[in-house]
């Protein structure tokens, strides 16, 4: 989820998440070396109404889109060592439209999540690689196999304020190094300004169950479409090629806790832009309107 500001894999192990103003992660298990192991587990499902769109050199469509998200991380912290997070993640966007054009019918992605939480003086740290594969509807080979990796820190000022920075690593995007910057802010009791990307939000605690929200999302990956994509078109060479996918949302949402552990998230909003990107090719298709989203999710700390 990654554009020039990315910093999707951005959460520093056992102290609270910065992008989400999350608590601190319950441990439930204690390894007989006197590790600590914790698990996360996050999913979330959206639907987008129908956009026009840029969908060939020639021709306009309406485009709707389905999109969802899995991931599962473990970490495994020993007292003053760097903690290890090792998991799996699986995205894939669907899209639907009417008539032919350059619009991949779906984009997905599987890959591992391997990496280090660790601190340097008042600064934690992490880096993580994401290798996987990055392909559309046609499943995977070889040639969709990337690395993306993500470099991040935060320097925590204060329990109410903490800087945020990183930087994204992905070979196959036009623009292979991306990074940004942020902080969170605990104003009061009730409000939180996290204004970190890739989910910048104002946040509202109406009862100690109950958080209302209202802030921007972006999406960015890059994916490489099959060997027959776009093959029946003359002049224009699609076959495998790489496509950088891009999306910004606007929204409001409220997320509700599910006990100690976890919470649920509903999210309704604007969808204004939405981009496919084949860089290489040299071709480019944007929305020409927006289009309203809806989006749920689960998140899970055990």
């Amino acid at each position: 989820m990654k554009p020039s500001f990315i910093l999707t894999a951005l959460f520093i192990g056992s102290v609270p998440s910065l992008f989400a103003g999350q608590p601190v992660k319950e441990v439930v298990a204690t390894t007989a070396s006197g590790g600590t192991i914790s698990q996360e587990f996050e999913a979330n499902y959206g639907v987008s109404a129908a956009a026009r769109s840029n969908v060939s050199p020639t021709r306009n469509a309406n485009v709707s889109e389905q999109s969802a998200h899995v991931e599962y991380v473990l970490s495994y912290a020993v007292p003053e060592r760097p903690i290890i997070r090792l998991g799996a993640a699986y995205d894939r966007f669907d899209f639907d439209l009417k008539g032919r054009g350059f619009i991949p019918s779906a984009l997905q992605s599987a890959n591992l999540v391997v990496g280090i939480d660790f601190k340097i003086h008042d600064i934690l740290l992490r880096i993580e690689a994401e290798p996987g594969f990055f392909g559309d509807d046609r499943g995977f080979n070889s040639s969709d196999f990337n690395v993306p990796v993500v470099l991040g820190g935060s320097y925590i000022v204060s329990k109410d304020f903490q800087w945020v920075a990183g930087l994204y690593f992905n070979p196959n995007a036009y623009r292979p190094v991306t990074g940004g910057a942020g902080f969170r802010w605990q104003m009061s009791d009730r409000w939180v300004l996290n204004a970190v990307p890739p989910n910048p939000r104002l946040e509202y605690r109406a009862t100690d169950d109950l958080t209302l929200y209202a802030g921007g999302q972006i999406i960015v990956s890059t994916f490489r479409v099959n060997k027959n994509f776009g093959s029946s078109t003359p002049g224009r060479n699609y076959r495998n090629a790489l496509v950088d996918y891009t999306e910004i949302r606007a929204g409001t949402g409220a997320s509700w806790k599910l006990g100690r552990k976890g919470a649920l998230d509903l999210e309704v909003g604007y969808m204004p832009y939405r981009d496919f990107d084949f860089h290489k090719v040299g071709d480019n298709y944007q929305t020409k309107s927006g289009a309203i989203y809806g989006q749920a999710g689960i998140k899970l700390n055990f």
